[in-house]
This record gives structure tokens, C-alpha cells and sequence, in this order.
């Protein structure tokens, strides 16, 4: 290589290293781009709310019991038994006085009355026939024996006749009957039907504080949300002054037949009877103090915050805590006096 062909080279050289040294771009890599920090939107809060309202907030204590009969009666054929032909009852039937409740078959009872009255029309004739025939006294009442006797019997099988209907001695309810059919044989002295008079209806209940239920308490007896006026007619107190009374009885037996108990308090229905109630689960309701037109929430929504009442109220968007003043308080409700007015957006969650 001749001295100038290399000069050449060398300022081709040069001039590349030149031109990459000023643009950056091929032996230096790129600075990466800062992008701006993201912008976070705080969320809409929402809360659950239940609006205050008016209504009558009652105090009260509640008892529950079954309403039972002052008065049962166990029926049955009291003499004889024999096989049952007829049932015109149910259970829970209403029957009044003189209904029939069941028969027992008579045939063959018919049958024997048939043949006795006519041994005995047979045996009038012959003392018919013995004075037509101018017989003595003595014969005449000898015969005459016959007929007394078979009027005895006679007055026997009628009697048995007519007490093969079983009636009802009283008005009241079907709520028993024995587990016999048509068909079956029922036996002298069983009992066939129950029946509770309907006239005196009455609950037992125990309840938790005595003292608030003195004799003469009215009550309100509650069955299937159906409401009645009812009154307390025994007490424990009551039953020991009776018991003081009646030494020689353990627990009063009134005429009605309840068998009072020292540990219960006895309610009957003091205006309304109904009739289908006897053997109901039912209510009773002593009420013991009532706040009319009252603002009333439940008692979930109100806190104690360093000893104070207060409720979260929804304002302009915003959970405030606002104090309240508790007036009348129940298990579950509590009257609002003052903090809370009607209409106000009462915060759950």
C-alpha cells in the first residue's frame, strides 16, 4: 500500500467515528420516559338505612298455655255393653244437651221384648178367661203373678233398650273418644266420649314473676291472632287462703273441678267464649305499660359510646352520630323521647 492510499483510509476512519460519536443512537442506549404517577378516585360510600317511625309501643309479658274445660264429663254405657251400631259424633264436634252420641245394635234386645210381651198378653188373657169362668180371688191373683212378672221384665229390657243410646249430658265439645269403631264391642263402665262444656274456658300458665298477675288482673288471651278479654281468677295467694279454709283437701276442687296447683296462675275468659278453642296452644298478654304515637326503633341500632345513647343517622349523605333519650323500652323496641324524629334515615350498616 502506497503512502497515499493509506492517508485516504485514515480519514475514513476518522470521519465514521465522528459521526457516530454525534448522533447517540448506536453505541448508547436510550433513557427511558418517567410516566406520571396514577390517579386513584376514592369509592361512593353507601350505607343501609331503616326510616323512624310512629307507631303504639306496649310493655308486655306473655304467657303461653292451653285452654282447657272447668267441666268434663266421661260417658259411657253405665249398665250393659254390646256391640256399637252407630256413631254420630267426631272429635271436635260441638254437641248441645240430649244429642246422641252413639248406639249399641238391639236386636236381639227388640227381639226379646217382642217374645215377653207376648207371654205376657198370653198370660193376661188366662186371667181374663179364669174370672170370666168366675174363679176365687185366690186363682185370680196366682195367674195375675204371672203378668206382674213379666212386667218386670219387661220394664227390665225396655230400660236396656233405651240405654243403648249414649247422649250428651250437657253442651260443650267432642275432645275425646275411645279408640272403637262400628262394629266393635264396647264394654259396661268404659268411657266412649269426652265432653268440655264450653261454658267455662280457662288457661294455666307459670309465670316468671307472680306479683304481676294479682287476682282480678285483666288480660288479653290472643289465639291465632284473634284477641279476647280474659281475667285472673286464682293465685297462689288465693289458693292458701282457700287451702286454710280447707284443711283437709290438698288443692281446691272447685264445683267446676279444676284442681288448682300452688305454682300456677289460672286465667278464664272474662267475655267472648270460642267454642273451638278448647285445646288450643294460646297467648296470654298482660300488658304492662304503652307508649302511643310513639317514635320507635329497634333496639340493635342503639349504641353506647362512652356511656352515652346515641343512633347513626344518615345526614346529607353523611353517618352522624346523633345522642337519643330512651323512654319506654321493650325486648326488642325501644320509644325514642328525643334525637331522632320521625322520617329520619336510621343507619343499619
Amino acid at each position: 500500500m502506497n503512502k497515499r492510499t493509506f492517508t485516504t483510509l485514515c480519514a475514513l476512519l476518522c470521519a465514521c467515528v465522528c459521526t457516530a460519536s454525534f448522533s447517540g443512537c448506536y453505541l448508547l442506549p436510550d433513557e427511558e420516559e418517567v410516566l406520571a404517577a396514577p390517579t386513584v378516585k376514592a369509592s361512593e360510600v353507601t350505607y343501609t338505612t331503616v326510616t323512624a317511625k310512629r307507631k303504639t309501643l306496649e310493655k308486655r309479658i306473655i304467657n303461653s298455655g292451653t285452654v282447657k274445660s272447668e267441666q268434663m264429663y266421661n260417658v259411657g254405657f253405665e249398665d250393659h255393653g254390646g256391640t256399637i251400631s252407630e256413631f254420630y259424633v267426631h272429635i271436635g264436634d260441638e254437641v248441645k244437651k240430649g244429642d246422641k252420641i252413639c248406639e249399641i245394635d238391639t236386636t236381639d234386645i227388640d227381639y226379646q221384648i217382642q217374645l215377653k210381651e207376648l207371654d205376657r198378653k198370653r198370660a193376661f188373657l188366662n186371667t181374663e178367661v179364669l174370672y170370666e169362668s168366675g174363679c176365687t180371688q185366690a186363682e185370680y191373683d196366682r195367674a195375675y203373678v204371672d203378668v206382674q212378672k213379666l212386667d218386670l221384665e219387661l220394664e227390665q229390657l225396655y230400660a236396656q233398650r233405651d240405654g243403648s243410646t249414649l247422649y250428651a249430658p250437657c253442651d260443650g265439645v267432642i275432645s275425646a273418644l275411645a279408640d272403637i269403631r262400628v262394629g266393635d264391642n264396647a264394654s259396661s263402665g268404659q268411657t266412649i266420649a269426652t265432653i268440655m262444656q264450653t261454658s267455662g274456658l280457662y288457661i294455666e300458665i307459670e309465670p316468671n314473676d307472680f306479683t304481676e298477675f294479682p287476682m282480678g288482673q285483666e288480660l288479653q288471651i290472643r289465639i291465632d291472632d284473634v284477641y279476647y278479654d280474659g281475667e285472673v281468677f286464682m293465685t297462689p295467694d288465693e289458693l292458701v287462703k282457700v287451702k286454710e279454709e280447707e284443711s283437709d283437701s290438698h288443692d281446691k276442687l272447685e264445683e267446676g273441678g279444676i284442681e288448682f296447683k300452688m305454682d300456677k296462675i289460672y286465667v278464664r275468659f272474662s267475655g267472648e267464649t270460642p267454642p273451638d278453642a278448647i285445646g288450643q296452644l294460646v297467648d296470654t298478654i298482660r300488658v304492662l305499660d304503652t307508649a302511643e304515637n310513639a317514635v320507635v326503633i329497634s333496639n340493635n341500632l342503639i349504641k353506647t359510646v362512652d356511656g352515652e345513647k346515641i343512633v347513626y343517622v344518615l345526614k346529607n349523605g353523611e353517618k352522624t352520630a346523633v345522642p337519643v333519650e330512651i323512654g319506654l323500652q321493650t325486648g326488642s323496641q325501644s320509644e325514642i323521647l328525643s334525637g331522632v324524629n320521625e322520617g329520619d334515615e336510621i343507619v343499619i350498616r
